[in-house]
């Protein structure tokens, strides 16, 4: 009889600990919200639950890459717009240049408004963003495309386009640099590779000093200033483009990013309502474990005592 409650003591010893270890965990994971913490308690679920807590990783990179792809490049597709307007104008005094009826004073006019607008097309071609990187430099970002004769910096001419991953499959360039928006690798004004700085220079020369072929200076450098305004619409064309697909993955990465948060939640988080019922149920198993124990213990003080 001894042998026999010595065996149901310890059982019930067993029972008690078991209890009291399942109210904990309970507890923990109500107080965390997290009811999968080791492998150990579903290593499917766990290696599952790790690969997801990896794949919402990606995706937020992938949100973060987004917007900062986005800003950039509405900072710039602005840029550009600034820089049509520019153009435009340059455009319009060079076609007012042409013209018999001006004088000394009215060209030395249009040669400070052309002075002005170069100075402001330099502006915003050598433009940065808040981290100090220019706008137009590519992966060469630290380097600033053109110095004050409107030559275009080498380390940018040579330079690359910026790409950001948005996805697993899929980049998007975020800048295009100068030497593709405002380079002419043929101008028609200065016979060789320019910027659009240089012809304005070149045209203000022209202006000033009325050489005998003034009228093909002019006639060159409308076709240059066209030919960079056609570079500069394509570019923000692309940019468009660009904009357009970022709006895009955004929507879908944010969904996949809801559906991986989702199944993720499902694994690993606790079900606050299924753990108190757990939690009562453990303790009233623990309870009635105790009682239990309590009487076995009277029953075996008793035989001992007979």
């Amino acid at each position: 009889m001894r042998v026999s409650t010595s065996m149901v003591f310890a059982q019930g010893l067993s029972n008690l600990q078991q209890q009291q270890s399942a109210m904990l965990q309970s507890q923990q994971e109500i107080a965390t919200g997290v009811k999968l913490t080791n492998p150990a308690q579903d290593p499917v679920a766990f290696s599952t639950a790790s690969d997801l807590s990896v794949l919402s990783s990606k995706q937020n990179q992938y949100s973060t890459n987004i917007d900062n792809a986005t800003g950039k490049i509405q900072v710039q597709e602005s840029t550009l717009g600034s820089i049509t307007t520019m153009l435009q104008s340059v455009r319009d005094v060079a076609i007012q240049a042409n013209n018999a009826a001006q004088n000394g004073t009215s060209l030395s006019a249009l040669t400070d408004q052309l002075d002005q607008l170069q100075k402001a097309l330099a502006g915003q071609m050598n433009a940065t963003d808040e981290r100090g990187e220019y706008l137009f430099s590519g992966t060469a970002a630290r380097e600033k495309p053109y110095d004050a004769s409107g030559v275009l910096n080498p380390a940018v001419g040579s330079a690359g386009t910026v790409k950001l991953a948005i996805s697993d499959q899929q980049s998007v360039g975020i800048n295009q640099p100068a030497g593709q928006i405002f380079q002419l690798s043929s101008s028609a004004t200065t016979g060789g590779n320019a910027s659009i700085l240089q012809v304005i220079d070149q045209l203000k020369t022209a202006i000033t000093t009325q050489p005998a072929n003034l009228q093909t200076v002019y006639e060159n450098a409308q076709k240059d200033i066209d030919a960079v305004m056609n570079q500069v619409t394509d570019a923000r064309g692309s940019m468009g483009n660009a904009l357009n697909t970022l709006s895009t993955a955004k929507n879908d990465n944010a969904a996949q990013n809801v559906l991986t948060q989702q199944t993720l939640s499902g694994l690993r988080d606790t079900d606050v309502a299924s753990a108190i019922t757990k939690l009562n149920q453990s303790y009233l198993n623990l309870q009635a474990t105790q009682q239990s124990m309590v009487k076995i213990q009277s029953l075996s003080l008793f035989n001992y005592i007979r």
